[in-house]
């Protein structure tokens, strides 16, 4: 028997995942009926992660509705703008260290005809 039991593990994995701050791109997205199964607006604070980061957050599993990232927010950071949103979706064409928010998030750091804010901080929480 382990130190652990895999249950333990697996919290302790989503804890570290959960507190790693990474440095990439911001994107708006036009949210709908997401992964997580939620159906949300564009006047709705959400966020979306990399396919990479949704698929590899501890527990996932092939039902994306089941995934637990779908229970975390993201908060983003720039200067001095943080925005903090529930993970609703995941991008599956976008970088790994890509984060987007819906318009009404995104128009917190730039006007969403910038399409993209370079080096903002991102974490899953």
């Amino acid at each position: 028997m382990g130190l652990f039991s895999n249950a333990a593990l697996a919290l302790l994995l989503a804890a570290a995942v959960t507190k790693a701050q990474t440095v990439g791109t911001l994107f708006y997205f036009t949210p709908g009926v997401g992964a997580c199964g939620f159906t949300n607006t564009s006047d709705q604070y959400v966020a979306s992660v990399s396919n990479a980061t949704f698929w590899a957050f501890p527990g996932a599993n092939s039902d994306p509705n089941d995934n637990p990232i779908c229970a975390h927010n993201v908060t983003v950071t720039s200067g001095a703008v943080s925005v903090t949103a529930p993970v609703v979706d995941y991008c599956p064409s976008c970088a790994a260290d890509w984060v987007g928010l819906s318009p009404v998030g995104f128009e917190e750091f730039a006007p969403t005809g910038q399409g993209v804010v370079s080096n903002v901080t991102w974490l899953v929480n």
